[in-house]
Order: structure tokens, then C-alpha cells, then sequence
């Protein structure tokens, strides 16, 4: 309020005082008239004053209250102007306030409130408003940020799934697809693929399958062993390492441009149920954000899954293999096995027919010119040339002789034994030992006859021989042949069975091992009737075994997969030629009835004019988290 407008207020109040204090002293004047009227005094002023001496105190109330008005109008200039500024400063702080929501409407933190923040609560709030909105677009800010992340890492997840769902059966190309793939969506400089080399019992060690830089595809001989260097560390402590601070000569990547060494390197174990199969290596030329790593762990742990399914498909079907060609080789030793017996069985047959000409040769021989006579105590009384011939005596040598002479000492009990049975009237006939003049060993078969007189005594002994010592020796030979023979058979027969029992225990094994896999496996014969059906296939389908064992394996698929299906199609037909060694996705029906694909690969076992065909069978989702 200006001085002017104060002024007119206060001589405005002032007048109005003095003004209404004047019309009371004239009030209580023209009053003090109206008494005079009734006394005895003049009317005049004077006579007023003398009459009523108060009157002089009544003089002075104009200018008393002319006094007031002008202090109530001092008193309500500065109300005025104390409110007037009050509501300049309020028209102030209501632009600036109006300013300030006008700036946080548009996003603009930055601006000041000249307030006084200590008694203004307005203010307080306006800057906790600020400061609330500031962190809430920070909060906003953030929360898009980490929903753009995870996006980010749910979309790699998903191609990547797409990736290892279309895998391959060779792990220098899985690898190399892998690493392909992490490097171009990660936006990084340069990777490696260590797989783990178990093959050797006494050793381990990572051998680089696949490295990429720069989009070109390097293959480079490198292998590190166990525990060496951080590749052996990672793996040995299951953890991830990350690195910023990278030495210079710990690795270069290499372009156009010439050589850099890289800000940060992520290294990850590819590792499932605590058990590492691999090793990822990445270098970049920007630091890590902690949802790439977390996307390459998961992906990781992806990575391990495939490979832990890849290796043992590639070691179901080696072994499937080997029990195909050792079924195969047994199958071929048993073909030998049985014309080895059929030929040995030959050989005894002949050697049979031989022995019985044989016999029937002795028996012809049984009136060969092999003669002598001698009584019953072994003297000799005669002999023909073919004794003499056969025994190399002169015929004065051997003159009154006993046949004793002819028989080596160990043998003449069994002589005497055969007189006593001779001098009973009982024949003989026999193989006997006998002994030449020089001492050699002959034999001959012998028939010994009593010659008895009309008195029934026996006059001579009348003895009927042939030499068979040939035919010894070649019994003998005979015998050993068919002892070793007999040997030979009881062996083939026992390796035969041995080889039986080992085919046995091979396909328990084999069997054992196809239930414990982690892919259903299903077996079917040459009609296409299932003959093994493991866990897996009961967890995937939902039957029981018992349900499975003995039907046709078209209960396991849909019509109308089985119908248009190309693969299943011939799966499942007995005329049909099947697909074998291909890895194809196709839809398989549970026991509810639901379709769910999954990945088939099918091989094919021979053994003779029988044939069985195995199916490996992977189930296409992939855990993502």
C-alpha cells in the first residue's frame, strides 16, 4: 500500500473521529441547553460551562476521538499493508508453486522452490512430491530397463531352445552353432567352446571344439589339461569367473584394424546336476551386465543338458553297435561252430565205418594162416610157416618150446589164466600180446579151441591166429582221435555254451543300460510288436510296460500321425522301408490321448533273417529357467 493511500486513510479516520466527537460535544451541549432552559441562568455557552463544569472535559472528546481515529487508522493502515504483502507473498508462492507443478508435469526435476521450507509445509510436500516423483521415474526407468532385460534374455532363451532342439549328433558342429549364436546375440568380440575329454580313464582334459572372432570360424588345436589355468579352474570350482581387470598378454582379438587386448572376459561351466561337461570362454571389448551373465548361465546349463543328451545317444547307438556286430560275430562263430560239428560228427561217422570194416576184416582174418597146436600146458606141438614167419623162428627153435616163450613176462598170468579156462573145455577168443624173437611187440587176434576126443578129453589146443598189430596201431591211432575228438567236441560244446552265456549277459547289460537311459527307448521286431519298452518311454507315453510288451506299436501314435506322418508312417507299417539313422520331430499320443512332439531317431539290428529296429526317443521342450 503506498504512502498516500496511508495517509488519506488515517486524515479520513481522523476527520470521521474528530467528526463524531463534535456531534457528541454538540449532543451534550444542545442537552445542557435544554437544562438551562429550566433554571434561572441566561441561555448562553458560558452558563453551560458554569452550570455543567464536565462540559470543558466534553470539549476536549472531538479531538480524543479525531486522536483515536487517527491511531485506528495508523493501527489498520499497517493491518492493510501487512495484508497486502501477505498476499503478494502468497500470489508469489502460488506462481512459483504453480511453476514448480508446471515443471514436474514436464519432467523437470531440476527447477528450485524459493521457499521458505522450514514452516511452509506446502513446500515440504512439494519437494518430497519431487523427490518421489524423481525416484519413481527412476523406479519406471528401472523397471524398463530390467523388463527390456529380461525380454532380452527371454528371447535369446527361446531361439536359443530352437537352436538345441534342431541339435546335431556331432559335437564340433553343436559347439560351433552354439558359440555362433552367443557371440552374434551378445554383440561380443570373440568365444570358445572347451568340451571335456573323458575318453582316456587316466586323463581329462578340454579340448576347443569351436572358437569364433570377428565372424570368421577358427579351428584351433588346443587342449588344456585338467585344474590348468582358469579354464581348469572354472570347471574344478563349478563357479563362474568374470574378469575386468585382464592382463595384456592373456588374449588378443585380432581384425582388420590389428590387435586389442579385451576389457572383460566371462568364463561359465556348462554343468548339470553338478557335473561339468564343458566350458564357455568370452572376451569383449565392453564389461558384462549382469543379465547377460545370467542369460549365458542358463543358457549354460541348456548347453550341458544337450550335450549330456548327445553323448548319450552317440553312446547308446556305439554300444547299440557293437552288441549289433558282436550279436553279428557270435552269430558267425556259431555258423562255424555247427559246421565245425557237423564236420567232426562227419569224422566220427567214418571213423565208425572204418572200425566196422575193420571188424569185419578180422573176422576174415579169422582163418589166416596163423596156425599152431600145443597142449594144454602151453607146449608146442605144432606150427605152420606163417607162425614162423610172423614170430622169426627157425622151426629147430622152437621144437618142444612152450608158447610161454611168446609172451613178455607181465603177461604170462594172463596165459596161464587162459590155459585153466582152455583145460575146462571153454574157447577163447581174443586180441593177445605176444613177443617176437627179437622182442617185438605184435598182436594178434587169437582163437583158442580145445580139441576134445571121442572120451571128451581134450587131446591139443588148436590155435587160429591173425596179425593185427596194424589194426592196433590204427585202433590205437583211432581211439586217441576220437579221445581228441571227444575232447574237441566237450570244448566247442562248452565255448558254444560260454559264447551263448556272454551273448546272454550282453543283452542283460545292454538292457540294464537302455533302462537306465535318459531318452525312451523302444524295441520292436521285424512285425513291428514291441519287445523292450524302458522307464523313460513309460514316464513319456504314461503306460505301464505290461501294457506296451506284446502289442503293435501303432497304439503309441495317433491315426492320423500314422497316416500322414512320413516317418511314423513307416515306423509303424510292416511294408513300408524305414528310416534309419535319421534324427525327425514328430507328434506322439499319450495314454490320456494328447499329442506331444518329440524327436525320433531310429536304427536298425540284423542277426540272420532276424531283424529289430530300436527307436531313441527325445522329448522336444527345453527348460528355459
Amino acid at each position: 500500500m503506498g504512502k498516500e493511500n496511508i495517509k488519506n486513510i488515517r486524515s479520513r479516520y481522523t476527520l470521521r473521529g474528530f467528526v463524531f466527537g463534535l456531534l457528541l460535544y454538540l449532543f451534550v451541549l444542545v442537552g445542557s441547553f435544554s437544562v438551562l432552559e429550566y433554571t434561572e441562568l441566561r441561555f448562553n455557552v458560558l452558563n453551560a460551562y458554569t452550570v455543567f463544569p464536565m462540559l470543558w472535559l466534553v470539549t476536549a472528546v472531538p479531538f480524543v476521538s479525531g486522536l483515536i481515529g487517527y491511531l485506528i487508522a495508523g493501527n489498520f493502515a499497517k493491518i492493510i499493508k501487512k495484508q497486502k504483502k501477505h498476499l503478494k507473498y502468497e500470489a508469489n508462492r502460488s506462481k512459483e508453486v504453480l511453476q514448480f507443478v508446471d515443471n514436474l508435469r514436464k519432467d523437470n526435476f531440476d527447477s528450485a522452490l524459493h521457499l521458505n521450507l522450514k514452516n511452509d509445509i506446502l513446500a515440504t510436500s512439494l519437494l518430497r512430491l519431487r523427490d518421489y516423483l524423481i525416484q519413481s521415474k527412476k523406479d519406471v526407468e528401472q523397471r524398463r530397463i530390467e523388463e527390456e532385460q529380461r525380454n532380452w534374455v527371454t528371447r535369446g532363451l527361446a531361439h536359443f531352445g530352437e537352436l538345441l532342439r534342431k541339435e546335431s549328433d556331432n559335437l564340433e558342429d553343436l559347439s560351433y552353432n552354439i558359440i555362433r549364436y552367443l557371440v552374434d546375440y551378445m554383440k561380443i568380440n570373440q568365444a570358445g567352446f572347451y568340451l571335456l575329454n573323458t575318453l582316456s580313464k587316466n586323463e581329462k582334459y578340454f579340448e576347443l571344439t569351436a572358437c569364433v572372432a570377428f565372424d570368421r570360424k577358427k579351428f584351433t588345436d588346443k587342449r588344456i589339461n585338467w585344474e590348468e589355468g582358469l579354464i581348469g579352474r572354472c570347471a574344478l570350482e563349478k563357479q563362474t569367473i568374470y574378469l575386468t581387470d585382464v592382463p595384456n598378454d592373456y588374449l588378443n582379438i585380432t581384425s582388420g584394424l590389428g590387435e586389442a587386448n579385451p576389457r572383460s572376459i566371462l568364463i561359465v561351466p556348462l554343468k548339470t546336476n553338478d557335473e561339468v561337461y564343458g566350458v564357455l570362454e568370452m572376451a569383449s571389448f565392453k564389461p558384462f551386465d549382469d543379465y547377460e551373465i545370467e542369460f549365458v548361465e542358463k543358457t549354460a546349463e541348456s548347453i550341458a543338458l544337450t550335450i549330456q543328451s548327445v553323448q548319450n545317444t552317440i553312446r547308446t547307438t556305439k554300444l547299440l553297435k557293437e552288441t549289433q556286430n558282436q550279436a553279428e560275430r557270435m552269430s558267425q562263430q556259431e555258423e562255424e561252430l555247427r559246421q565245425n560239428l557237423e564236420e567232426m560228427q562227419a569224422t566220427q561217422e567214418e571213423s565208425d565205418r572204418r572200425e566196422v570194416e575193420m571188424k569185419g576184416i578180422l573176422e576174415a582174418i579169422d582163418h589166416a594162416a596163423i596156425s599152431s597146436e600145443f597142449e594144454v600146458d602151453g607146449t608146442l606141438i605144432n606150427v605152420n610157416q606163417n607162425f614162423l614167419r610172423t614170430f622169426r623162428y627157425n622151426p629147430e627153435e622152437i621144437e618142444g618150446q612152450n608158447i610161454k616163450i611168446f609172451f613178455f613176462k607181465e603177461d604170462v598170468a594172463e596165459l596161464d589164466q587162459i590155459l585153466t579156462d582152455l583145460r575146462n573145455g571153454h574157447n577163447f577168443k581174443g586180441r593177445v600180446k605176444r613177443r617176437t624173437k627179437m622182442g617185438d611187440e605184435i598182436y594178434l587176434l587169437t582163437t583158442y579151441t580145445p580139441v576134445i576126443d571121442h572120451e571128451g578129453e581134450i587131446i591139443k589146443i588148436l590155435s587160429l591166429e591173425n596179425d593185427i598189430t596194424e589194426q592196433v596201431d590204427m585202433e590205437e591211432e583211432l581211439k586217441r582221435s576220437k579221445d581228441e575228438l571227444g575232447i574237441m567236441l566237450e570244448e566247442a560244446k562248452k565255448e558254444v555254451t560260454e559264447q551263448f552265456k556272454e551273448i546272454e549277459a550282453v543283452k542283460i547289460r545292454n538292457e540294464k543300460t537302455l533302462e537306465g537311459a535318459l531318452d525312451a527307448i523302444i524295441t520292436t521286431n521285424k512285425d513291428g510288436i514291441v519287445e523292450f519298452f524302458n522307464l523313460a518311454a513309460e514316464k513319456l507315453w504314461g503306460y505301464d510296460r505290461n501294457e506296451v510288451l506284446g502289442e503293435h506299436v501303432s497304439m503309441l501314435f495317433s491315426e492320423e500321425t500314422a497316416k500322414n506322418d512320413e516317418f511314423i508312417s513307416a515306423f509303424v507299417s510292416n511294408e513300408k522301408e524305414k528310416i534309419i539313422g535319421e534324427r525327425r520331430e514328430a507328434p506322439i499320443k499319450n495314454k490320456v490321448g494328447s499329442e506331444e512332439p518329440v524327436l525320433f531317431l531310429l536304427s536298425e539290428a540284423k542277426v540272420g533273417e532276424d531283424h529289430s529296429y530300436t527307436a531313441f526317443i527325445q522329448n522336444v521342450e527345453v527348460e528355459l529357467f
